[in-house]
């Protein structure tokens, strides 16, 4: 009898640590997908700002590739304070649930195929960081030449209070440069549309991994 008491209570212990168990696997199931559902909607808006972004460095190039000193030299001013923008078009990852999983807590994740996607989709987001980390590198370098044809203090009057950029009034000058400025800024505004391209490719490919990943969790935890 006491062997059947003790057996017993093993068993109401188990029974119990893998319910607790499983309401927090489910639990993490939910925070994952409400964390997809904001990358989802970061993707869609990054995806939608990179467009427009091209055809804003395909304007600017068009523009440098003419006669720089003319009297469109308000929209050169404009377009290339724009490119320079790297925080609009950056993605940032909410990966709250998924870092707490990764500290231990990933075991919970009983379904192979949800921890399997989990952790391919962590992955594929830390490279698509390394690319913009590159990206940076490049407007960094376009942000250097630009100071040598771009006058600062044209810059200084183009962002607004609530830090949006505004063509500058009239027709304003240039400063002095060389050729060697010009085929510089070119040359630098050129790597960062590709990797412009190349991040805009990636956002779309990474929205189609979480909308497959959303889809897997809410078919394997039975969720909306």
């Amino acid at each position: 009898m006491l062997f059947l008491a003790v057996f017993c209570g093993f068993l109401a212990e188990y029974a119990l640590e893998h319910k607790i168990e499983s309401d927090r696997e489910r639990q993490y199931a939910f925070s994952l997908v409400e964390d997809l559902k904001l990358d989802t909607a970061a993707l869609n808006k990054i995806i939608l700002l990179r467009t427009k972004r091209l055809d804003v460095i395909d304007s600017l190039f068009l523009l440098l590739n003419g006669t720089v000193d003319s009297n469109h030299r308000a929209d050169i001013y404009f377009y290339s304070l724009l490119v320079r923008r790297f925080a609009m078009v950056q993605f940032i990852y909410n990966d709250g649930t998924i870092q707490q999983l990764k500290t231990g807590s990933l075991r919970l994740i009983r379904s192979r195929i949800v921890s399997d996607s989990i952790v391919q989709y962590d992955g594929r987001v830390r490279r698509f960081e390394k690319s913009q980390e590159r990206e940076e590198l490049s407007i960094q370098d376009f942000k250097h030449y630009c100071l040598k044809i771009f006058d600062g203090r044209i810059y200084y009057t183009m962002t607004t209070e609530n830090d949006r950029t505004r063509r500058p009034s009239g027709n304003p000058a240039l400063l002095r440069y060389t050729k060697e400025d010009l085929n510089n800024l070119i040359g630098t505004l050129s790597s960062v549309r590709s990797s412009n391209v190349a991040c805009r490719s990636f956002s779309i490919e990474l929205r189609d991994k979480v909308a497959r990943l959303l889809n897997t969790i809410r078919i394997e935890y039975h969720l909306q």
